[in-house]
C-alpha cells in the first residue's frame, strides 16, 4: 500500500460491482453494518472506508480537505485493483468527498442527506465558530451536535445510537475535527460541474438542509436529478427509518 494510502482503514464484502460507502462528520464505517448486507445479495462489492480524521483512520499532519480525503481513497481504490465505474453512498461529509472522488474516476454518486453546493458566508461562520470551540469544549460540542441531526420526534427511540454515536465521536483527537470542519468549510461547489453524476436521498425534516433548499438548488442544476424525499426522518435516515432509507437506496442503483 502507498505511503498516502497507508492511514486509511477500510473492509471489503463480497463481489460484484464497486458499491463505496462514504460516511459523515464524526462517524465511521460502523455506521453501514445494517445497511451494506442488504446490497451483498444484488451482487454488489461493498467497500466500507474510515474517511481521515474518524474511526480508525488518522490525521497525518496534512490538511483534512475534501479533495485531499478523495485522492487517499482513489489510491486505496486502486491498489484494490478498482479501476472501472464505481457507484458511492455518501451520508453528509460523505457526499462531498464522493463529488471529489467523481473528478478523479467515472462515479455514479447518491447524496444521502448531503448536497453539492458551497457552504453560505453564514454556514462557514458556523464551522469557524466550532473551530473555535473544539479545542476546550469538544465533549459539549459532540453532546448537543450528534442528537440535533436526528429529528425531535425520533430522538427517544433512537437514544441508544445517539449514545454510541457520542462515544465514538469523543475519541476523534480535537485538531482533526477542526481539520474535517475547515474541509467542509472549504469545500467547492458543483452546482455548475457537469461531470458529476449524482442523485439525492434528502430528509423531510432535516434540521441541516431545508427541503426547500434542496429544491431550489437541484432546478438549477437540473430539474431531471432524482432526488427521494423522505418523510419523518432528519439527517440520519440510516437510523430513524432503515427501511425507508433501503428502499430509496435500492429504487437508485438497481435498475
Amino acid at each position: 500500500m502507498s505511503e498516502q494510502a497507508q492511514h486509511i482503514y477500510y473492509t471489503v464484502k463480497g463481489e460484484g460491482k464497486p458499491l463505496l460507502f462514504l460516511h459523515g462528520f464524526l462517524e465511521d464505517h460502523e455506521m453501514w453494518n445494517s445497511i451494506y448486507p442488504k446490497f451483498l445479495v444484488e451482487n454488489f462489492q461493498c467497500i466500507l472506508i474510515d474517511l481521515p480524521c474518524h474511526g480508525k483512520s488518522r490525521f497525518q499532519g496534512h490538511e483534512c480537505s475534501m479533495k485531499t480525503m478523495a485522492i487517499s481513497i482513489d489510491l486505496v481504490l486502486r491498489e484494490l485493483g478498482i479501476n472501472e465505474s464505481i457507484s458511492i453512498i455518501g451520508h453528509s461529509m460523505g457526499g462531498y468527498v464522493g463529488l471529489e472522488l467523481s473528478q478523479l474516476r467515472s462515479a455514479e454518486i447518491i447524496l444521502l442527506h448531503s448536497n453539492f453546493w458551497a457552504d453560505s458566508e453564514a454556514k462557514k461562520l458556523d464551522r469557524n465558530r466550532v473551530i473555535n470551540i473544539v479545542e476546550k469544549g469538544k465533549k459539549k460540542f459532540i453532546q448537543e451536535a450528534i442528537p440535533n441531526l436526528f429529528a425531535p420526534a425520533n430522538r427517544e427511540k433512537c437514544q441508544q445510537v445517539i449514545n454510541n454515536l457520542i462515544e465514538k465521536a469523543s475519541d476523534i483527537p480535537f485538531q482533526e475535527i477542526q481539520a474535517a470542519t475547515a474541509g467542509m468549510r472549504d469545500r467547492r461547489s458543483f452546482s455548475n460541474n457537469k461531470t458529476s453524476d449524482f442523485s439525492l436521498v434528502h430528509g423531510a425534516l432535516d434540521p441541516i438542509i431545508s427541503t426547500e433548499m434542496v429544491l431550489s438548488e437541484v432546478k438549477k442544476v437540473n430539474e431531471k436529478t432524482q432526488l427521494i424525499n423522505l418523510q419523518n426522518v432528519g439527517h440520519m435516515s440510516i437510523w430513524e427509518d432503515e427501511a425507508a432509507l433501503i428502499k430509496a437506496l435500492k429504487t437508485l442503483l438497481i435498475p
